[in-house]
């Protein structure tokens, strides 16, 4: 029974050898999506998909392909919690309009 659960993870840890390997060469590879914009400071009150794919806020620049909310605090005071949001356009133009549109804007005073 050891001999055979020994066999298994050495398996395992050769498995997870090639797959390390076989990514190593993209370890220098910057990938740059022109459609995906990533906003920092919202409120937490924001933070639901449904609000923010509304036209009130990013649907309004255009057709959202895919929101990803990051819940990890980003505002450094704990009393008015942030939230940082990935937002995939469909298009680079409807990512550069929303963009210039909220770069440097201020929302509930932040």
């Amino acid at each position: 029974v050891a001999k055979i659960k020994n066999d298994k993870k050495a398996k395992e840890r050769e498995k997870r050898e090639i797959e390390s390997n076989s990514r190593r060469h993209l370890a220098n590879v910057r990938v740059v999506q022109k459609n995906l914009v990533y906003v920092i400071g919202l409120p937490a009150s924001l933070s639901t998909e449904e609000t923010l794919r509304s036209q009130d806020y990013f649907g309004q620049f255009g057709r959202i392909n895919k929101i990803v909310v990051n819940r990890r605090q980003t505002g450094s005071s704990s009393h008015h919690p942030t939230v940082g949001v990935y937002v995939t356009y469909a298009t680079k133009e409807e990512a550069t309009r929303a963009i210039n549109a909220v770069d440097g804007s201020m929302l509930e005073g932040r």
